[in-house]
């Protein structure tokens, strides 16, 4: 029996197909998950500590809600499905979100067979599918409680009905956008594209339609929340052109970016990486003006992958090689990349062993070959993810330390993995954790007995020194009242004070 022959029975019946990439996906993941078994990423905490705070204290209040202020800084999509978790499952655990990104991860390996099968040919998919489910970036980062799968999910679905269904496919690219912010670029300028290349065709009017309705929604509630239509993307884009650093402070956002594109273009031709931003830059251009002309049949994955380029690729390309812990950390970006890439990659590989077989019923060695490159950086790059589980492990010592000084009252702690473990091992009710972030100097108060007038206010009888939010606070407290906060403990580095309830009542006398 042929090799056409074995997968017949899988791939002609949708539920056998979804299950066997799902199970493709899911095994190296596994595998991943068994070798790094802790959540090492403290965004994914960071995201937990929104969605459980947003379940607790926000929903009653008709909003999303944080310690750190953070809470529309990401995409909300993800935050509101977490929350749901959180609530079906009456859990503090982070864990039903790192299930569920598995489970994204076969969605998102059989959506890429469906991509490669209906664009191209169902060895193309087939190959596409196998390659992205062994991408170790993706294998790594598809267990961890981030946003990045289900932004890829919806991504990935809007490019599969792009053609048969484009009101469904513009309503799900739409809640990409809301996923991840990065994609609230790429689905702006692809939607643009696509209304370039297909003009006012009845079937680009329902995507690009159905794209504007729910982003209309969602910038109606940003300005609902925080005044600001676009909030996330705003903030996104004056963090990435420097917007917080000494140069860039209080300068307009259309000046932060004049600044940042001519350094970068003064700076990128000289690197390797640079070029290599500036070529995709190029490429997009040219290619788009072709595609325009010329009408491809295929071009939303083209345009849609070197829009990705574009827009993801600074992201990550410019840690190297000068920062690999960073890197490391930000190849998360290439998710996008690889999906789009590895379709685009099999049709290549087809495309090539087609010309030398002439033959459709040969496996494609080449595809064999990269699946074992993809093997090999696996178990390459996989001890390095794995050192970073200590710094993880290292904020729930704290967590634990200050557990062992907490009787009641309000624990005030900047760190989300700190406030995670309070939570979920020790049982601190939300209500009582606090973040030094909206304490009296970020109002732009000086008054010392302000900052003491909020410890009382809050009943603070815990407070962590960690993290920058802190700074602020300890340089009034400890100048003013050097007695207020009393020393238990320093675990790696975080400072663990209980508040002084005598030494408080008498400043508030006074």
């Amino acid at each position: 029996m042929g090799f056409d022959e074995r997968l017949y029975p899988i791939l002609s019946n949708p539920r056998y197909t979804y299950i066997f990439f799902s199970l493709i996906a899911f095994i190296p993941r596994i595998l991943v998950w068994a070798s790094i078994p802790v959540d090492w990423n403290s965004d994914s905490y960071h995201h937990w500590q929104i969605s459980y705070m947003t379940l607790k204290i926000g929903l009653q209040r008709g909003r999303l809600w944080d310690l750190n202020g953070c809470e529309y800084y990401w995409g909300v999509v993800p935050h509101l499905v977490q929350t749901l978790l959180l609530g079906v499952m009456s859990t503090a655990s982070i864990l039903p979100y790192r299930i569920l990104n598995i489970i994204l991860a076969g969605a998102n390996t059989y959506l890429i067979y469906i991509i490669g099968r209906d664009n191209f040919y169902w060895r193309v998919g087939l190959s596409a599918g196998l390659i992205y489910a062994l991408y170790p970036v993706a294998g790594i980062f598809d267990i961890v409680a981030l946003q990045e799968p289900l932004a890829l999910f919806f991504a990935l679905l809007s490019l599969a009905l792009f053609n048969t269904k484009p009101g469904w496919s513009g309503l799900f690219l739409a809640l990409a956008a809301q996923s991840r912010t990065e994609y609230w670029l790429v689905s702006l300028i692809f939607v643009a594209g696509a209304v370039a290349i297909e003009r006012a065709s009845q079937r680009i009017q329902a995507f690009a339609l159905s794209w504007l309705i729910v982003m209309s929604l969602f910038c109606f509630l940003f300005r609902h929340w925080t005044s600001n239509a676009i909030y996330p993307l705003y903030w996104s884009l004056f963090s990435v052109f420097g917007g917080w650093t000494q140069r860039g402070l209080g300068l307009p956002l259309p000046r932060l970016m004049t600044m940042w594109l001519g350094d970068k273009l003064r700076a990128w031709p000289g690197k390797a990486t640079g070029q290599l931003l500036l070529g995709s830059a190029v490429a997009l251009s040219g290619s788009f003006a072709h595609m325009v002309r010329r009408r491809w049949r295929r071009y939303h994955l083209f345009l849609f992958f070197l829009i990705s380029a574009v827009v993801f690729g600074p992201i990550f390309i410019t840690y190297y090689p000068g920062d690999p812990k960073h890197l490391l950390y930000m190849l998360r970006m290439s998710l996008p990349l690889a999906a789009v890439g590895s379709v685009l990659l099999a049709y290549l590989i087809y495309r090539v062993e087609l010309r030398v077989s002439r033959s459709h019923a040969r496996w494609i060695p080449l595809t064999v070959a990269v699946l074992v490159l993809e093997l090999i950086t696996m178990n390459a790059i996989l001890p390095a993810y794995g050192t970073f589980q200590g710094e993880t492990l290292d904020i729930f010592d704290v967590a634990d330390a200050a557990s062992s000084h907490y009787v009641n009252g309000t624990i005030v702690c900047d760190h989300p993995t700190a406030n995670y473990r309070l939570v979920s091992m020790w049982g601190v009710s939300p209500e009582d954790l606090l973040s030094n972030h909206y304490a009296p100097h970020y109002y732009g108060v000086t008054d010392p007995a302000r900052y003491a007038r909020w410890f009382a206010r809050y009943n603070v009888t815990l407070w962590l020194h960690c993290g920058s939010r802190s700074h602020p606070v300890w340089a009034v407290v400890s100048r003013e009242y050097p007695d207020l906060l009393l020393l238990k403990e320093e675990v790696h580095g975080i400072r663990i004070y209980v508040v002084n309830q005598t030494r408080l009542e008498r400043i508030i006398i006074e």
